[in-house]
């Protein structure tokens, strides 16, 4: 008997939906912690986008040859043309609000991609290999000063090829897709003026962590600064979206579509791994004959779990947005709990 996790998966999923557990439940949330078998699985599914000593191409519906433009277009605009031929994202890009944690994610999805799309042999085997001795709960390397996917991104970008560049900017524009969806989930019911005001703190905060990622803080430069520089400058660049949340009038609103799991009780966590252990007894109380799920239940509780705890999250944000456009005046931000 062969599991299928997916499936598995999908019949929790179903039955968290059906328990109202989640008061404000949307399906658009980034999916699971990546980890070195959600990267094997990757890497296994076929890539909709070619490519040859003429470029980048992809088949159409009528099995026609379609090579992305070279000619009159930017990077960016080829990269947005590829875009939807781009696997789902399957991992959480967005970490719980945690800019470090989301940019090394973010890489980890392009390492992935471009070296699925060239099936270049020791690209594979350089996220592999980073990818045994790596903390994906945390999204840094385990040894200290060892590689992370931004510096092996780094790494292939500083090959200066199009090629390359091109299929970065398709993963960017995917990933910004797939965050779109939830979004749409938590920005509803926001008037046109809070919505734009969102985007320009939104474009304000990534120029910022562009200008350290790509200046004081690139990999290059980290190499050569101290622990207590880094720290100074990662407190400079915080300080610098700080001061742009909150010189904006909506900087509430927007914090609030950032809330992490640490505005969740523990009580309702609690109730929800305690849910989560019971559904996935239940579900493998049918499974006798797989032993090698059975010898995983601990594995999949915890897997399980951490993705219902980020419906929780979400759910979380959304009531406190109600309660926001509902009486902006008298609304009280939510403690860490």
């Amino acid at each position: 008997m062969t599991f299928d996790y997916i499936e598995f998966e999908n019949g929790i999923i179903e039955k968290l939906k059906q328990s109202n557990l989640i008061e404000r439940f949307s399906e658009n949330e980034l999916h699971q912690t990546p980890d070195i078998g959600v990267i094997i699985k990757a890497f296994d599914e076929p890539s909709l986008i070619e490519f040859d000593d003429d470029g980048l191409f992809f088949y159409d519906e009528n099995n026609n040859k379609i090579y992305c433009p070279k000619m009159l277009t930017s990077i960016s605009d080829r990269g947005e043309w590829l875009s939807d031929k781009i696997p789902f994202v399957e991992f959480d890009i967005d970490q719980n609000g945690n800019v470090r944690k989301a940019d090394e994610a973010e890489a980890l999805f392009c390492c992935i991609c471009v070296s699925n799309i060239l099936k270049e042999k020791s690209m594979k085997e350089e996220v592999l290999d980073l990818s045994k001795n790596y903390d994906f709960e945390n999204m840094k390397p385990i040894s200290i000063g060892s590689l992370t996917f931004r510096m092996l991104l780094n790494e292939w970008q500083g090959l200066q090829s199009v090629v390359i560049n091109i299929l970065i900017a398709a993963c960017k524009y995917r990933i910004q897709d797939v965050k779109k969806d939830i979004e749409k989930f938590l920005k509803d019911g926001l008037s046109s003026t809070q919505a734009a005001e969102l985007r320009e703190i939104e474009s304000k905060v990534r120029s910022i962590n562009f200008k350290f990622s790509e200046g004081k803080l690139s990999p290059d430069n980290v190499k050569t600064l101290t622990k207590i520089e880094r720290l100074k400058l990662i407190d400079e660049r915080d300080d610098e979206i700080t001061s742009v949340i909150k010189s904006s009038k909506y900087g509430t609103l927007y914090k609030l579509t950032r809330l992490s799991s640490e505005y969740i009780s523990p009580v309702k966590k609690k109730r929800i791994f305690n849910w989560v252990r019971k559904e996935v007894d239940n579900l493998l109380s049918n499974m006798k004959d797989n032993e090698n799920v059975i010898a995983e239940r601990s594995q999949l509780i915890s897997r399980l779990s951490r993705r219902a705890i980020r419906f929780e999250k979400n759910s979380i944000r959304r009531l406190n947005i109600e309660k926001f456009i509902a009486d902006k005046e008298n609304f009280k931000f939510p403690s860490k709990l």
